[in-house]
C-alpha cells in the first residue's frame, strides 16, 4: 500500500489540527490560573516594595524615638512607685502658677516596652490665668506630660474662680541603677 502525496498532506494537516486543538485546550485551561497568578505576583511585588520602604524608614524612626526618649524622665527600675515624685512635680508646677490642686490620685502604670505611662487624676481650683499658665508649662515639658481630659466649671457666682478635674498622663522610662532626675 502506497500513500499518495495528497493523503500525506491531509494526514499532516489533520495531525497539525489535532496538535493545535490539544495545545489550545491545555493553554485555555491554564490561562485563568496564569492571570490569577500574575495578579497575585503583582500584589506581592507591591507588598515587598512597601515593606522594603518600611524597613529603610525604621532607622529614621528609631533615631526619632531615641531622641524623644532622651527628653523623658528616667527612674530606677527597682523603684517601687514613681507616682509620688510625679505628683510632687505636678504640684510644684501648679504652685508656680497659682493653681491649687486640691486632690490628686494616681492610676495604674501602663508599660509599653521600656516606656511607661502613669495617669494622675487631679482636682483643681484657680483662675483662668493660673490655668492657662499651668497648661502652657505642661505643654513646654514636651512628651513628659499629656493632659488627656480637662473639665472646667465656675466656682461660685461672680468670683472669677474656676474648678474642675483633669487627667494628666505622665510618660517616663525605667532603667536599672538610674539616677533620679
Amino acid at each position: 500500500m502506497k500513500i499518495t502525496r495528497r493523503e500525506m498532506l491531509l494526514g499532516a494537516a489533520a495531525l497539525a489540527a489535532v496538535l493545535a486543538g490539544a495545545a489550545w485546550y491545555i493553554v485555555d485551561s491554564k490561562s485563568d490560573a496564569y492571570t490569577s497568578k500574575a495578579a497575585e505576583i503583582e500584589k506581592l511585588k507591591q507588598q515587598i516594595s512597601f515593606h522594603e520602604n518600611a524597613i529603610k524608614m525604621q532607622e529614621n524612626w528609631l533615631g526619632e524615638l531615641n531622641a524623644l526618649q532622651e527628653d523623658l524622665r528616667v527612674f530606677d527600675s527597682n523603684q517601687r512607685s514613681v507616682a509620688p515624685e510625679l505628683m510632687k512635680t505636678i504640684k510644684a508646677i501648679s504652685d508656680r502658677h497659682g493653681l491649687d490642686i486640691t486632690r490628686n490620685s494616681p492610676r495604674s502604670e501602663k508599660p509599653t516596652g521600656d516606656l511607661f505611662e502613669l495617669g494622675i487624676n487631679c482636682t483643681w481650683q484657680g483662675d483662668l490665668d493660673a490655668m492657662v499658665g499651668f497648661l502652657t508649662d505642661l505643654q513646654q515639658q514636651g512628651l513628659r506630660y499629656d493632659v488627656r481630659s480637662l473639665n472646667v466649671k465656675p466656682v461660685g457666682k461672680g468670683t472669677g474662680k474656676l474648678g474642675g478635674n483633669m487627667l494628666i498622663m505622665c510618660a517616663y522610662t525605667k532603667k536599672p541603677n538610674a539616677a533620679r532626675n
